[in-house]
């Protein structure tokens, strides 16, 4: 089964791809309906897409990856500052879309291409697996500063206190 952080990553990369697409039958002419189907089906597709990876991907890694003694006003943070992006997206969104406001239809799908991309590139870098390991190697890996990409092949004897990385060719497939 794949990692909380390849669901993420993979998931990202998918909905920047469908972006793109749906930014690019935006350029079609008005008069073609089937390019305006092309874009609801790309759209029901990215929600799909969304429902399954980063959308409820994204609670866990929440839960999972807040330091032991944090954990709640993490979670709290987090879920304030979902909040507030939820408001600026609804906003920029009517903008967007509306005819009297900037209209530009399917093409505010680069703008959100660009603001996932941002997101992918983060995760790509920044976001650790937690999968299989306990919140206190989580925090013994956090504690030790072991590059995000490398969380999943770092050996860690929460015991000793002891993090060692793990040659990619030794590590168990689970």
């Amino acid at each position: 089964m794949a990692g909380r952080r390849t669901i993420h990553v993979c998931g990202l990369a998918s909905l920047f791809v469908l972006l793109i697409v749906t930014g690019s039958l935006s350029f079609a002419p008005g008069a073609n309906s089937a390019a305006k189907w092309a874009i609801g089906v790309m759209l029901i597709i990215f929600t799909f897409c969304y429902d399954i990876t980063v959308g409820p991907v994204t609670y866990s890694l929440v839960s999972e990856l807040s330091s032991t003694r944090l954990k709640a006003k993490t979670i709290v943070l987090a879920r304030a500052l979902y909040n507030v992006s939820n408001i600026v997206v609804n906003v920029l969104t009517n903008y967007q879309l509306s005819s009297v406001a900037w209209n530009w239809g399917a093409r505010s799908a680069f703008f959100w291409a660009g603001t996932c991309l941002v997101s992918l590139i983060w995760a790509f870098f920044r976001l650790p697996e937690p999968k299989g390991r306990t919140y206190g190697e989580l925090d013994l890996l956090f504690e030790r500063g072991v590059s995000a990409r490398k969380f999943a092949t770092t050996s860690v004897d929460p015991y000793e206190g002891e993090v060692t990385e793990v040659r990619e060719d030794h590590v168990d497939k689970d």
